[in-house]
């Protein structure tokens, strides 16, 4: 007997059917379709993934280009400002050691100064004084010549008794003698400014011109002798004043105003050039420096007599 069996498929390839391969041919479309499409995605992704970080990197590199721009802009301005102020500092600093030798300079100058206008001074102050002793015993030596009588000469007596007693005459004309003597009268120009004694007046010696100092001390003589209070300055670094000038500060009562127009005719009766000025700006303002007493000041007196070149 004779079984045929149908509908069985065997496992072996070679004895796969048509609707088998056709099975398998839909398997691999369907899996070739999958694996395109999951490549596309994942190649999508890719190109999205590199995009964005193209994207991305190029922002963190504008951003950090900008953060360093600014940066750098800061830094520049910064440093700009401060070799501004090291420029100032370095020109103040200049200016202060400008200002300090400057300083130093005028100190030294000055220094200087004080030294020569005292060693001056002082040298001035002692030909001054030798000066006012010598026309002070002069006058007084003229004074006690001139009130001196001249001794009589002696008369030749014919009787021994008489020329051996002594002459009650000579006796009593031996003391009215040295009475004249003590009360010799003053001289024209010191008694014309008693009137005005205790006046105070300050006396200008130009230090430029070469008789000055004689003159101003014969000047304060005749004034100190007069009962005056004058007191004697040198003055440096002017010129061009020539004689004795006689000034009175502004607003002076007239007394003031009169004793100093009486010193101006007195000088005149005694041979000085002598003139009356005005003081050319503030009483207590001069060029140059003046060398003398410190108390009282130069300024004080109301009546300045300037004594310059040829002033006799």
């Amino acid at each position: 007997m004779t079984i045929t069996v149908t509908g069985m498929r065997s496992n072996k390839p070679g004895n796969m059917d048509i609707e088998q391969l056709r099975g398998w041919a839909t398997f691999m479309d369907r899996a070739m379709v999958v694996s395109l499409i999951a490549t596309i995605v994942a190649v999508a992704a890719l190109g999205i993934t590199t995009w964005l970080s193209f994207r991305f990197s190029g922002a963190v590199r504008a951003h950090e280009h900008a953060a360093v721009h600014r940066y750098k802009a800061e830094m520049g301005k910064h440093a700009a400002d401060l070799e501004q102020e090291v420029a100032r500092a370095r020109e103040r600093t200049l200016q202060l050691e400008q200002a300090a030798s400057a300083a130093d300079a005028r100190a030294a100058q000055s220094a200087r100064e004080s030294a020569a206008a005292a060693e001056k001074a002082r040298s001035a102050e002692v030909d001054a004084e030798e000066v006012r002793k010598r026309v002070a015993e002069l006058g007084k030596a003229v004074r006690e010549a001139t009130a001196r009588a001249p001794d009589p000469a002696p008369a030749p007596d014919p009787a021994p008794a008489a020329a051996e007693t002594p002459s009650p005459p000579k006796e009593e004309a031996a003391p009215e003698s040295v009475t004249a003597s003590r009360e010799a009268p003053p001289s024209p120009i010191v008694a014309s400014l008693r009137k005005y004694a205790g006046t105070k007046a300050a006396v200008y010696v130009l230090d430029e011109a070469p008789d000055a100092p004689a003159v101003g001390a014969v000047i304060s003589g005749y004034l100190s002798e007069a009962g005056w209070a004058p007191l004697t300055w040198t003055w440096t670094g002017v010129g061009g004043i020539v004689g004795v000038v006689v000034l009175i500060r502004d607003g002076s009562d007239p007394a003031t105003d009169e004793a100093a127009s009486a010193v101006l005719d007195a000088l005149r009766s005694a041979g000085f050039n002598a003139a009356k000025g005005n003081w050319p700006a503030d009483w207590r303002r001069f060029r140059g420096a003046l060398s003398g007493p410190q108390n009282p000041g130069p300024t004080e007196a109301p009546i300045r007599i300037v004594v310059g070149a040829r002033a006799r």
